[in-house]
């Protein structure tokens, strides 16, 4: 009798044993997709197959992670997964996101204070060798979870945060930006902030700097149908938004130069709009140290900014108050080059 129910359990699951081998084996055959678009990394690629690897485990490991990320029609199942559980299973939050007016936001509830302070060591070590003779200033661009401290959602105490910024920066002046953004300010399925909507930011950061912003600047459509990075992390479905970049003639004229790469460019990167990032428009993304050039500005003036990629999207706002505007990215640069 229990042969016959184990002959019956094994009839049952053979479709599904069938399934997933033929699965495995479509994985193994199709060309594997270098990067997720979706996802903004790359995919693991095909192992290859030697006696070692398959005696000491180390293949199968890999085509393990291979499998998962080369499985055929992966996007669908992905999608499949996050409307069962958001929306069937009433899951608040999806890989660590969570939808609140209409905007995707990233839970974070803790503040690194360590972080903080490393990096306001780093900055006044930067500033003192560097730059003794310069006026410095700091200014920090709240997440978007900033805008729902009193939402009942898990964001973290930006009092707190504020409070270690402050002394961890304490050898620069303050630019508050806080009440110069709003959660509209941002993209819906994207933690950065829209450059079109920048401009009481800028005004803030200008008057402080006592510069002038270029006047009658235009704002150009670069992409109708841009889906930022939490919509490929979550894999729902979301609404496309619109994504713009500014321009006038004093940016038009204006150079970016690439230390890395030699290049002398356009502020703006319009092939990077269909690639991994559609982000990377502003000044071409992410880069150690770039300098953006403007024959108009006024003589002898010069702007350091250590930025993230939302300085890349800010810099060109900044860029008519000086004749040279340098971004250093110190994620991608060590600071003992700076020297150089």
């Amino acid at each position: 009798m229990k042969s016959e129910e184990k002959r019956k359990a094994l009839f049952r699951l053979a479709p599904v044993g069938a399934l997933f081998l033929a699965l495995c084996v479509a994985a193994w055959l199709h060309k594997p997709q270098e990067t997720s678009l979706a996802e903004r990394r790359a995919l693991a690629q095909r192992p290859e197959l030697t006696w070692e690897g398959i005696l000491g485990g180390k293949f199968m490991a890999q085509f393990d992670r291979y499998a998962m990320d080369q499985f055929p029609i992966r996007e669908g199942f992905r999608q499949l997964k996050g409307v069962t559980q958001y929306w069937l299973m009433g899951q608040r939050d999806i890989n660590g996101i969570f939808f609140a007016q209409g905007s995707a936001v990233k839970l974070e509830d803790q503040v690194n204070q360590p972080s903080v302070q490393a990096v306001g060591r780093k900055l006044e070590q930067v500033f003192q060798e560097y730059l003794p003779s310069g006026k410095a200033f700091y200014a920090w661009v709240p997440d978007k979870g900033y805008f729902f401290q009193d939402n009942g959602y898990p964001v973290p105490d930006y009092d707190l945060l504020e409070r270690e910024i402050d002394q961890a920066m304490s050898f620069a002046k303050k630019i508050d930006l806080t009440g110069a953004l709003t959660l509209e300010d941002y993209y819906a399925t994207d933690s950065h902030w829209r450059q079109e909507r920048l401009e009481p930011a800028a005004q803030q950061l200008g008057a402080a700097l006592d510069i002038s912003l270029e006047a009658g600047l235009s704002s150009i459509l670069a992409r109708e149908n841009f889906l930022g990075v939490y919509a490929g992390q979550t894999a729902l479905p979301m609404a496309a938004e619109t994504m713009y970049y500014m321009t006038g003639p004093a940016l038009e004229n204006c150079s970016l130069y690439n230390v890395e790469t030699g290049q002398t460019t356009g502020l703006y990167d319009l092939e990077k709009l269909w690639g991994r990032d559609p982000y990377d428009l502003y000044l071409g993304g992410a880069a150690a140290l770039q300098v953006m050039e403007n024959p108009a500005g006024p003589e002898g003036r010069e702007l350091v900014i250590f930025r993230d990629s939302f300085g890349s999207s800010l810099a060109p706002w900044l860029v008519s108050g000086y004749r040279r505007v340098t971004l250093v990215d110190l994620r991608y640069l060590s600071s003992s080059l700076l020297g150089d």
